[in-house]
């Protein structure tokens, strides 16, 4: 029997920025991921995942606190609980050293850009490319470098202006449909070629300029000026949750979850999780106006 495979959109309701670990000298100094090939950001499954394991633990109503590290006083927490019954360590895995340890149910893929927001003298307009698209199922024929297929929503007189670019209107007849997508961003929605959407996303990324105060003073600390970018807010990303069957697997002699709803207790437990990233956001500088990301398609009762 197949996994099951869980495919959710997002929308950015502030921007995102899940950073590579330090500084470096560039464009700014603290960089977010990107994609080795392409050099698109995105959000690492891995930062997906965790955060949802947290708010998932947050969901339970406190029964499985220590299973996503919290709920336990300093110096005395003794790791995941390993239970074959655990909502949590059954959904996203634990590692109780050499007596036990199990990968867990949810198996994330990172989350990749499908429009990305870029102001245009049309208005706001979001740009994709073919071979994001191709990735959803949806075949559309790549416009060439210089050119663009608008939505019915843009009103260009022949060209389109994307700041200091300007690209040739080859047809207004591009019509994603994609259902969790909103359709004022499908109304607005712009296919470019391959190349084209690498330098668009990477030179219209949020760019903030921030610096440390010196507690002493309450003014700006010398040498501590820094910049750092971010998804912006309004992009649209996607990506996967594979989920494996239970019967497959044992935990100490166990089906996991076999009394207490299987794979849909896992479904459970990871929209409850996903839910709460609309409030409480994903990767860095939360305190500074970053990081919430809505899930679309999502309903009350952590069912999809």
């Amino acid at each position: 029997m197949l996994p099951e495979v869980l495919k959710y959109f997002a929308i950015a309701l502030d921007p995102i920025h899940v950073g590579t670990g330090g500084y470096r000298l560039g464009r700014v100094d603290m960089s977010i991921v990107r994609e080795p090939g392409t050099n698109l950001p995105k959000i690492p499954g891995t930062s997906i995942a965790g955060t949802c394991r947290t708010y998932a633990a947050m969901q339970e109503n406190g029964k499985f606190p220590q299973c996503a590290g919290q709920g336990q006083p300093q110096g005395a927490y003794q790791g995941h609980c390993g239970k074959h019954n655990c909502p949590i360590c059954v959904t996203f895995g634990f590692s109780k050293g050499s007596e036990a340890s199990f990968q867990g149910l949810a198996q994330f893929s990172d989350a990749r850009l499908v429009f990305f927001p870029v102001h245009s003298l049309a208005g706001p307009v979001w740009v994709t490319c073919p071979s994001v698209l191709r990735d959803l199922g949806i075949t559309e024929s790549e416009p060439q470098d210089g050119q663009v297929r608008v939505a019915s929503g843009v009103k260009t007189s022949g060209k389109l202006n994307l700041g200091w670019l300007m690209l040739d209107v080859d047809r207004n007849d591009f019509t994603p449909t994609l259902s969790n997508v909103p359709s004022e961003i499908l109304k607005h929605a712009v296919l470019v070629s391959d190349k084209m959407f690498g330098h668009i996303v990477n030179d219209n990324l949020d760019v903030r300029t921030s610096v440390s105060i010196d507690p002493q003073t309450g003014a700006a600390a010398e040498g501590a000026l820094y910049t750092y970018e971010a998804i912006p807010r309004t992009s649209v990303l996607y990506f996967e949750v594979v989920v494996s069957d239970p019967r497959y697997y044992q935990i100490a002699g166990q089906e996991p979850l076999k009394d207490n709803g299987g794979n849909a207790t896992v479904k459970t437990t990871l929209e409850n999780g996903l839910r709460l990233f609309e409030f409480l956001g994903v990767g860095g500088m939360n305190t500074r106006g970053m990081g919430r990301l809505r899930m679309l398609g999502l309903k009350a009762g952590g069912t999809k």
